[in-house]
């Protein structure tokens, strides 16, 4: 029986670019024991779905890749990464150090020299100094690449590339002389390698700045003790601790307040910028902001099961998978290097067949475009920026107060024709509001005064909605007397001298008294005092205001909306014929409702979302292609059952779900394209231009490209979303 595959996550260190994280990836899954690889390049992360290993066989096949490449178990604590470290700083004062000698060397001697600058000058004194400064910016990349060809292993890399462009140049020379290809050759390798540190700082600060975006995480903590007030970290919290927070502090982990009043930023969880007001006895999450007032908090879950600990997990493992457009990439990666290294080739040796093949000025002109052509075929810009989409919209997701658990979802929501949503606490609050009163000799003070007074004792849903949070209910409870709840019929109690009955018609009727007709839908109450009909009140589950948003905005992209329920179908019929909904089931018992389901699965494969409560619902969402649950603050089943969920119970947010994916998508198909369309036009250019087009031009292109495809798929975090 083969071993249970479990999912693990390292750090893994080392990479310097994309392509090592891809090589990595398909040594890993050499291993007969690996079912599934990833490595999150800008995060630094490696995913396995895998049969358990110890970390010290898994470190020893990524470091046979490469020397130094490594993994590392996950600190509790990864915060951000650190954009420039020691390494970096030594290969960009290697590369600054090449192209001072370079330059200097070149200019100098061409400057003093002019034209009787000859072979044994260019030979005897600049070639030596060049190789040098060559060596200085290109000894890691040129091993890299000796290493490769002898291994045979991914021999058409960024290394490959660099190395042949770079050391043909030296050569050139050899045909015609030229002191500028030196220089040409030392900069192609020198501008690579701060390419390579662009790469890595934008990487590691855009996935900084995203995790910033959804990350409020309180770095201390003022915990009352036994010895007064000390300073701990969030993580020394245990359940049971008494925390002290201040205006401008985040809560350190999810707690109930015990002491103060004040205002709450929720934004970082849920989207919305509006404060909302906490009192004694409400719950508070962490990652939220006290904005007004002093709060004391007894902690109710440890930091590392907090709502923000499991959110940021969820964010920060969303690489664990890949979107269709990320595998799109790691394929075309594997083929694009080596079919341009061969156009190279092509372009270097055809035309002066035509064009004078005796020629070494010639030859000189295409093997530069052929150099040209390597140096511009690096993918790096591409590879990053694709991953960095998906990952922005991740974070964009977040700020919405949406938690996406992986970018392979946004391609499901992409492919949604069909929502199914449960009823009660989805698309209405999930609590009995009055909507109605019909007085007759009382005020709706008065009347409301004695509702609640028979109410007051009672523990149905019914009896909390009339109450709401009247403050003397206790008292009103004390002074009854006589009280007596009449099953499925309603309540007769005694207060100050006076008889009250308040329930049903068939409560009424029972002690004589004559209740109105009623035409309306919902819950009827009715009321009497000393035996006289005082009118009635209509009570319903009202319906969300932004059930009406999600429901529009899912028809103008095209998508059904259907409603399965388990309530009443006159209460059901009455929300869909409000909403617009498209089907109406209701009645339905649990069973019933996952055999509907999974015929609208078998009618639209891959193509049905379920909206429900994520705890009632949980086998609906669990069975549907794509699950959402509301009512994701502090549930823990939610979480763990859906795979977009929403945090401040706004079913429209779904809408917002799906315009971000379409913005993700989009971003990384216009990288692919508009990447390929520069790279191509850059490469015929340099072949029309030939020798007035200098390689070093073709990396800084190259360099440029990156920048501005990184800039383009970091800014999806800053997108409107509908």
């Amino acid at each position: 029986m083969p071993n249970q595959m479990v999912d693990q996550s390292y750090l893994i260190t080392g990479l310097d670019c994309p392509a090592c994280a891809e090589r990595v990836v398909h040594r890993m899954e050499k291993e007969n024991w690996v079912k599934e690889c990833n490595i999150d390049y800008g995060a630094g992360k490696l995913y396995l779905t895998s049969e358990q290993r110890p970390i010290e066989e898994i470190d020893k096949i990524v470091s046979s890749v490469e020397e130094a490449f490594h993994v590392a178990p996950i600190p509790e604590r990864t915060g951000k990464r650190v954009a420039w470290d020691k390494g970096m700083w030594i290969k960009l004062a290697r590369a600054l150090s090449a192209f001072l000698i370079s330059a200097v060397s070149t200019f100098v001697t061409m400057g003093v020299l002019g034209d009787s600058i000859d072979a044994t000058i260019i030979y005897g004194v600049l070639l030596p100094i060049n190789l040098v400064a060559w060596l200085i910016a290109a000894y890691d990349v040129a091993w890299r690449f000796i290493k490769n060809v002898i291994h045979l292993r991914n021999i058409f890399d960024e290394a490959f590339l660099m190395s042949i462009a770079s050391l043909g140049a030296f050569l050139l020379p050899l045909i015609e002389v030229d002191p500028m290809s030196y220089f040409d050759a030392v900069m192609v390798v020198a501008l690579y390698q701060l390419g390579e540190l662009f790469d890595i700082v934008a990487s590691r600060k855009s996935h900084n700045a995203i995790v910033d975006a959804v990350n409020l995480k309180s770095e201390t903590a003022t915990r009352l003790g036994s010895k007064g007030l000390e300073t701990v970290k969030p993580e020394e919290l245990e359940v049971g601790d008494v925390v002290m927070v201040k205006v401008g502090e985040a809560f350190p982990s999810d707690g109930v307040i015990i002491a103060g009043e004040g205002n709450v930023d929720v934004s970082s969880l849920t989207g919305e910028f509006i404060p909302v007001y906490r009192k004694k006895g409400d719950e508070v999450l962490s990652g939220t902001t006290l904005k007004s007032g002093a709060l004391t908090v007894k902690i109710s879950k440890p930091y590392s099961s907090s709502t923000l600990a499991r959110i940021m997990t969820l964010v920060e493992n969303s690489g664990r998978g890949k979107s269709k457009a990320e595998k799109f990439i790691s394929v075309f990666s594997k083929y694009y290097t080596p079919v341009v290294v061969l156009l190279a080739a092509l372009v270097t040796l055809i035309p002066p067949l035509f064009l004078g093949i005796n020629s070494g000025e010639v030859w000189t002109e295409w093997v530069r475009v052929g150099l040209s052509f390597l140096v511009i075929a690096c993918p790096c810009a591409i590879v990053l920026s694709v991953p960095l989409a998906y990952f922005a919209g991740i974070g964009l997701a977040s700020k919405h107060g949406l938690v996406v658990k992986g970018t392979p979802y946004f391609d499901k929501l992409l492919g949604i024709k069909t929502v199914v949503s449960d009823k009660t606490g989805t698309l209405t609050y999930g609590d009995f509001q009055v909507t109605s009163w019909h007085l007759k000799n009382l005020d709706k003070h008065a009347f409301m005064h004695y509702l609640k007074c028979a109410e007051s004792r009672s523990a149905h849903p019914i009896a909390k909605a009339i109450i709401g949070d009247a403050h003397d209910a206790n008292e009103l409870a004390e002074k009854q007397e006589g009280y007596e709840e009449i099953a499925g019929h309603g309540i007769k109690t005694s207060y100050e001298g006076h008889e009250i009955l308040a329930g049903n018609h068939k409560l009424m009727e029972q002690f004589g008294i004559s209740p109105d007709p009623v035409s309306e839908k919902g819950t009827i109450v009715h009321l009497s005092v000393d035996g006289v009909y005082e009118g009635y009140v209509v009570l319903n589950d009202v319906v969300r205001k932004e059930s009406k948003k999600m429901v529009d905005g899912l028809h103008k992209m095209g998508i059904e909306v259907k409603l399965f329920t388990g309530d009443q179908a006159k209460n059901a019929e009455e929300v869909g014929a409000n909403l617009g909904l498209d089907d109406v089931k209701a009645g339905l018992l649990p069973e019933e409702k996952s055999e509907l389901l999974k015929a609208e699965i078998a009618k639209t494969p891959n193509g049905v979302a379920y909206i429900g409560d994520g705890i009632n619902d949980a086998p609906s969402i669990a069975l549907s292609d794509v699950g959402v649950a509301m009512g994701g603050i502090g549930s823990d089943s939610s979480i763990s059952s859906a795979d977009l969920v929403i945090m401040n119970d706004d079913p429209s947010r779904l809408v917002t779900g799906i315009d971000i994916a379409r913005k993700a998508r989009f971003r990384a198909i216009s990288i692919i394209v508009i990447g390929l369309l520069i790279k191509a036009t850059i490469m015929i250019v340099s072949a029309v231009l030939g020798d007035a087009f200098p390689m070093w031009v073709a990396v800084l292109s190259d360099t440029g490209l990156t920048v501005l495809m990184v800039l383009y798929a970091y800014s999806l975090l800053y997108a409107k979303a509908k």
